[in-house]
């Protein structure tokens, strides 16, 4: 992958200036106007499934309080015949009533109900179920009190919406029911509510009110009202709580259920009633009866005037990039013109013509790189014989730099001489310190960043503080302790070497009985091992310590290899694997510790 894209950059950087200048002019000029383009669609498009969506669903919710409304005065009728009291009453005595009276009794009670369900035409038929399962019904469409629409139930209690109502307080709605009558198909919704004989409620539900209203009602108020282009390319339909569908444009399909989880798209694709549409979706749920109002739209057609506009962006878009090629192609030519009369000139100075002049009448850049290519050949004619001369002038010069150079050799070598001039003078201290110092000079200048063992660090720190005893007339004293399983661990060579220097210069330099104490061993966390370096010298101040113990501090005040070159040392070197930590006390002594990952 990284081999092709090496490749596809030799190949852009190969392409002449010409076909450079016009893919690098297209791509400025066309791309951002193509995203704009894109942008300006896909905000036209978003916008318009917003607001096709808040349409929806608010024509959804008018929908739903219509149904509201509407059943409401189907409520109303049903309420109206549960406080007839002259018919409740009626309905107390039917059962117990004798045969001539029980029959005068079932046309009183016919008779009265047919008055309710005549005062709206949408009523197909009441029917009042006594708990005996006796009957009374009157159905709107054959005008019979025998005839009617459950003429294939000997009980009514067996029915749907019996079953749903009975033990039931409330108004009970149904949801729509299919019935075969004279081989078509008849749809019904019901609304059931028990009656009760309010002075002997001790009796409980005399009967059982089942009202049966046309489904059309229902299709009425969700299509009923549409414009012919709304009908054409859009429907609506109602399921109930559980998913059935009510009301739908193809009767059919009423009854049927949206199962678990289907979404409604996807039912309606399956019906193939849609099927030349883009399907698009709203629902609402109205929140009295628990039913789901769905509106199914073809968003082809919804969206052909955003489309007509894309068109006219592509178009127009078309021209735009037509025009500006053609201008990018004239500005080309322009430049390279004169590029080409440059170009002629660059190769007969590659042919060692460099007696070639160019004209110039412009002063553009073209204009004045012509200038410069005529003043570059006139100076390569004079370089030419400079570094001639040069050259010669090189052959016989010899360096003696390198013999003034002091070699760190010849400091070790004069050190050398001197101890053994302390020796034969029996000054066997000042050879010790000779030998210390140029071990400690050896150490320092070889390497400084490179990691060594713990045990060499140990052997540098037994020569480097005894110097400082020496030179402070032994005013303090020192111990080291370094635990055998860390002592092949590796550690950045002089890391320690400023915290032990910052020790003794600023904490035990001029005190009786200072003692500087170094430890190290494993820390307690996993694969860390734990430095402490510790004296009992004047101090830091507050502010110091709280100075150097931050972590995200930008050492960037303080100067030369002190405290601060430690840390910032070790967040180069281990990042935030390594912590440091300082407490310290005046008057009391000073504790730096250093956590740091083990390195072998």
């Amino acid at each position: 992958m990284k081999r092709n894209r090496k490749n596809i950059r030799q190949w852009y950087k190969d392409l002449s200036f010409r076909k450079k200048f016009l893919s690098i002019s297209l791509g400025i000029c066309i791309f951002p106007v193509f995203l704009i383009q894109i942008f300006f669609s896909e905000v036209s498009i978003h916008s318009m499934n917003k607001q096709i969506k808040e349409l929806t669903r608010n024509n959804l919710i008018q929908i739903s309080e219509k149904f509201s409304l509407t059943l409401e005065s189907y409520i109303d009728i049903v309420y109206q015949v549960y406080l007839d009291k002259d018919l409740v009453r009626s309905l107390s005595k039917y059962h117990d009533a004798g045969q001539e009276e029980q029959a005068s009794l079932y046309f009183k009670i016919n008779e009265r109900i047919k008055q309710f369900a005549e005062s709206k035409t949408a009523i197909r038929s009441i029917s009042l179920v006594c708990k005996t399962g006796e009957s009374i019904t009157y159905d709107s469409q054959t005008g019979s009190a025998l005839d009617n629409i459950w003429r294939d139930y000997t009980d009514l209690r067996e029915t749907v919406p019996y079953r749903m109502t009975h033990g039931k307080n409330e108004v009970v709605l149904v949801p729509t029911q299919k019935f075969i009558e004279n081989g078509a198909e008849e749809m019904l919704f019901f609304i059931g509510k028990e009656l009760y004989d309010t002075e002997n409620l001790q009796e409980g539900a005399v009967a059982v009110l089942i009202m049966g209203i046309y489904e059309g009602e229902l299709n009425a108020i969700c299509n009923g009202k549409q414009s012919d282009i709304d009908q054409k390319h859009s429907a609506n339909f109602i399921t109930d709580a559980e998913g059935s569908i009510i009301s739908f444009p193809n009767t059919s399909y009423i009854g049927r259920k949206l199962l678990d989880g289907q979404d409604e798209l996807d039912f309606i694709r399956e019906t193939e009633i849609f099927s030349d549409w883009d399907l698009g979706s709203i629902r609402y749920q109205d929140p009295e009866t628990g039913w789901m109002f769905y509106n199914i739209y073809d968003k082809n057609y919804i969206m052909k005037d955003v489309n007509s506009v894309q068109n006219i962006y592509r178009a127009l878009l078309a021209v735009d990039v037509l025009v500006v090629i053609v201008f990018i192609n004239s500005i080309n030519h322009y430049f390279m013109t004169y590029l080409s009369k440059i170009m002629d000139g660059i190769h007969q100075v590659e042919k060692g013509n460099l007696d070639v002049w160019l004209e110039v009448d412009r002063q553009d850049e073209f204009g004045r790189i012509g200038q410069n290519f005529n003043q570059m050949t006139g100076k390569v004619k004079n370089l030419i014989q400079e570094v001639t001369e040069i050259s010669e002038k090189k052959n016989q010069a010899e360096i003696k730099a390198l013999e003034s150079q002091i070699n760190p050799h010849f400091l070790y070598n004069t050190l050398d001489a001197i101890n053994w001039m302390a020796i034969r003078q029996e000054e066997y201290e000042i050879s010790k310190m000779i030998n210390d110092l140029g071990f400690i000079l050896r150490y320092s200048m070889n390497q400084s960043n490179q990691m060594i063992a713990i045990s060499e660090v140990e052997q540098w720190l037994g020569c480097y503080i005894p110097l400082y005893q020496m030179r402070y007339g032994g005013s303090f004293d020192f111990h080291i302790h370094i635990e055998q399983e860390v002592r092949s661990v590796k550690l950045y060579k002089l890391l320690l070497q400023p915290v032990i220097e910052n020790a003794i210069l600023h904490g035990i330099r001029d005190m009786e009985g200072g003692l500087l104490q170094i430890d190290i061993g494993m820390a307690q966390q996993p694969g860390k091992i734990h430095v402490v370096v510790e004296d009992n010298g004047i101090g830091m101040e507050e502010t110091q310590v709280k100075y150097y113990n931050q972590r995200d501090l930008e050492w960037t005040g303080e100067k030369g290899i002190g405290l601060a070159n430690v840390f910032e040392r070790i967040q180069l070197y281990y990042g935030k694997e390594g912590e440091w930590y300082i407490n310290s006390v005046e008057g009391v002594g000073t504790i730096v510790e250093l956590v740091l990952p083990v390195s072998v």
